[in-house]
């Protein structure tokens, strides 16, 4: 890097570290506010407010009603991409602190959501901040060997004449990873050229992550009075050995040399509520995990293979999903695996980043969970990266948290990464 992107590095980190009180704040905020999947309006309205604040050229939100923010006036889109809804509360009594009441202690802030994805957000849209102060000013760092996707640019166009970066705080993640960055794209037309995603990485790298879908096998008998067994026939018995044969799959699905061998549970069972009557009707759930490849026929006709033997049926179910507006989603509950190449340049423009800023290259890996590049890597083959401050052991558990040192170097790489996927 040149001198005169040296000093940028330099100018970066200072602001990320005078903003750290307006950062912080942001993130309680966003913590106290409850937003469970499909009832994000308030944090919506909430994040909508500090896109305003830190001075992005336009703020909205879209049909699906996600939190959007604009830096830039470029063709080229870079999306940030954090989600704005938790997980309900099973047990208040489990956490440390309320949920919804941000605590600091140590270099620690507590609070439902902080790992998942609200710290996300907060390290998302003041990278966005930094980046629109540092780029206005003029300033233009550049790198020898750099990394570009599509043709030279003139090195003294600014940045943001030729980028923008477009953050958004999500909604619907945790029920239907992708459904509502699918709708930003297919129904409101805005289509990045690639997505960062600010998901639990501990300041490391994600370039994939198993997929996932849900399937329905059904068994089906006849009804009869349980005091008259011998009348009807008994579609839970029927559904026994097809539920041993759905588990012995295990030993046969696809391997990834990456992600290893995918893997199916049956996850719940229902029938037809009248307990004195042999039931007619059967129905298992089978949670299945995915290694990048794997299609809906493809999944469908491997458990068809097996159950249809034994007289049942297998489906991917249409999953409802409303959004906060209101806005019906529903759609196949199928979510893709996917796999950055090794030699993507956004991979590379990762790297590059973190090493400017702190010297050493990141580690690399994949997540074993889905996010919302289900849709962006794997349905859309919009490259796709993981980055952010969040540690994994800490989502979805009663100590939720989010160290503030890391936060604020995610917010400082947030901040420097257009600079170097440009070069």
């Amino acid at each position: 890097m040149t001198n005169d992107g040296a000093e940028v590095v330099k100018r970066i980190t200072r602001l990320a570290r005078e903003m750290t009180g307006r950062r912080e704040r942001f993130l309680a905020d966003l913590i106290r506010i409850r937003s469970y999947t499909g009832q994000e309006g308030a944090a919506v309205e909430r994040t909508l407010a500090e896109l305003r604040a830190i001075g992005c050229d336009e703020v909205w939100t879209d049909s699906a009603g996600n939190a959007l923010g604009r830096i830039g006036h470029g063709p080229r889109v870079i999306l940030y991409d954090a989600h704005l809804d938790t997980n309900a509360v099973a047990d208040e009594r489990e956490w440390p602190h309320p949920p919804l009441e941000p605590v600091v202690e140590g270099d620690a802030m507590f609070g439902l959501g902080a790992s998942d994805c609200k710290g996300g957000v907060a390290a998302i849209v003041y990278g966005a901040a930094i980046l629109a102060e540092v780029a206005r000013s003029g300033d233009r760092p550049q790198q020898s060997g750099g990394v570009a996707r599509s043709g030279d640019r003139p090195r003294q166009m600014s940045l943001l004449d030729d980028f923008s970066v477009v953050v958004m705080g999500a909604t619907l993640e945790e029920d239907a990873e992708g459904f509502a960055l699918r709708s930003l794209v297919e129904r409101d037309g805005l289509r990045p050229e690639v997505v960062l995603l600010a998901e639990a990485t501990d300041l490391t790298l994600r370039r994939g992550q198993r997929g996932r879908c849900e399937v329905r096998v059904r068994t089906e008998g006849r009804a009869a009075h349980a005091s008259q067994p011998h009348l009807g026939e008994s579609a839970i018995l029927k559904m026994l050995p097809v539920i041993a044969a759905l588990e012995e799959m295990n030993t046969s699905l696809p391997v990834d040399p990456i992600f290893g061998k995918g893997n199916q549970v049956v996850t719940l069972i229902v029938g037809p509520h009248t307990p004195n009557s042999v039931p007619a009707w059967c129905e298992v759930t089978v949670d299945r995990r995915l290694v990048p490849g794997e299609t809906p026929d493809a999944v469908l006709a491997g458990i068809r293979a097996v159950v249809g033997p034994l007289g049942a049926t297998a489906t991917i179910p249409t999953q409802p999903v409303t959004a906060h507006t209101g806005l019906r989603l529903d759609g196949p509950a199928f979510y893709s695996g996917w796999l950055l190449p090794d030699a993507d340049p956004l991979l590379a423009a990762g790297k590059a980043t973190a090493s400017a800023l702190w010297g050493v290259e990141p580690a690399v890996g994949v997540w074993r969970f889905s996010t919302d590049g289900a849709y962006s890597a794997g349905a859309a083959g919009i490259p796709t990266l993981g980055f952010g401050p969040q540690e994994e052991q800490y989502v979805h558990a009663a100590d939720d948290q989010v160290n503030l040192t890391k936060l604020r170097k995610a917010t400082e790489f947030y901040a420097l990464f257009p600079w170097m996927y440009a070069q």
